[in-house]
């Protein structure tokens, strides 16, 4: 009843224009993301480990990557987070099998076996990485932005972190140089309230993190993290601004993830009843039911969708299992590109 609600309160009862198949479009990839996720840790925990190393899944946080792919611009823009890195990923475009294969560590993984579950890469559509070093990839979104707006290409940085990065000097001297420069840069804190495992309110000072951007003359405000709907209209609002040579701005995503920091995580600094609360905003179940309430989707198409996403997975994870490991000699490529100057 707390989900019906929560939609009805968007009073969008009658049919769109479209035959939703947009709309359905969306909600797959979000059902993707969250079983590719389930898999992982499947993989990770079950006897006979494919998985190794650091690994951080994504579930509950959907909404964010896939509202991000609404508005994104292939071949513009840039998309640059951390290392909670495989919906955005997913969400771009990067098709489950070597996603999979990435996390395996197979020579057909998009990072080619070495980056592993931190290190998501695909150049051809602007995924500009994840990366390990919290709050790292912050100044270096500033430095995508800054090649958009030096080329003119109208293209913007979406460039993601959590709550915990926040309280990182990088995060301060990214915001201000780019809003001093009016670089087309957006920056998205994926709020899921708790960092590593310490609750916002222990960590930083001034609580509603909207407020850390005060100072920064930009744009600034929550969203929420969790209404599909809610993500695309102020993604849409601030890449606008951007493309308009208007400068930053700087939204907090509040949102929830279901699973621990890692996979070594115990999740003993939140109760049953804090998680059990956040499930009924489960960021696909709003998104479902507001499909239901404009008759857009129904049992059936829902059905649909579960069986061919898990079909998809299931055959990324057998795509990754028969895939080779990646050779001795390649732990010597790809560590340099070269950059050649600019022709006159």
């Amino acid at each position: 009843m707390a989900v019906a609600n929560e939609v009805q309160k968007r009073s969008v009862n009658k049919k769109s224009a479209s035959d939703g198949q947009l709309e359905r479009k969306r909600l797959r990839m979000m059902m993707l993301i969250r079983r590719f996720e389930e898999r992982t840790y499947q993989e990770y925990t079950k006897p006979g480990q494919r998985i190794g190393g650091f690994c951080h899944l994504y579930s509950g946080q959907e909404a964010i990557a896939v509202g991000i792919a609404a508005i994104y611009q292939k071949g513009k823009d840039y998309l640059i987070n951390g290392y909670r890195d495989h919906g955005h990923s997913l969400a771009l475009g990067m098709k489950a099998r070597p996603a999979m294969a990435e996390m395996f560590g197979r020579s057909t993984g998009c990072s080619k076996g070495k980056g592993g579950s931190m290190h998501f890469f695909q150049a051809e559509v602007g995924n500009i990485g994840g990366h390990g070093i919290v709050g790292g990839q912050i100044p270096l979104g500033v430095g995508a932005a800054f090649s958009c707006w030096y080329k003119k290409t109208g293209g913007v940085c979406f460039t993601l972190f959590g709550d915990g990065a926040i309280n990182q000097g990088t995060f301060n001297e990214a915001l201000n140089l780019a809003s001093l420069w009016k670089l087309p840069v957006i920056f998205i804190v994926e709020n899921n309230h708790m960092a590593m495992g310490t609750q916002v309110e222990r960590a930083s000072a001034e609580p509603d993190l909207a407020q850390r951007a005060c100072g920064y003359n930009m744009p600034h405000r929550n969203i929420d993290g969790n209404d599909l709907d809610t993500v695309i209209d102020e993604l849409t609002e601030a890449a606008e601004h951007a493309r308009r040579g208007e400068g930053p701005s700087y939204l907090v995503a509040n949102t929830y993830r279901f699973r621990g920091h890692s996979m070594s995580d115990a999740m003993k600094y939140r109760t049953r009843e804090e998680a059990e609360k956040a499930r009924l905003r489960d960021p696909i179940t709003l998104y479902e039911q507001h499909l239901r309430d404009r008759e857009l989707i129904d049992d059936a198409a829902v059905e649909a969708i579960e069986t061919e996403v898990r079909a998809i997975v299931d055959d990324a994870a057998q795509f990754a299992d028969s895939s080779p490991h990646p050779e001795l000699e390649e732990m010597y490529k790809d560590v340099l590109a070269e950059q050649y100057p600019l022709q006159k």
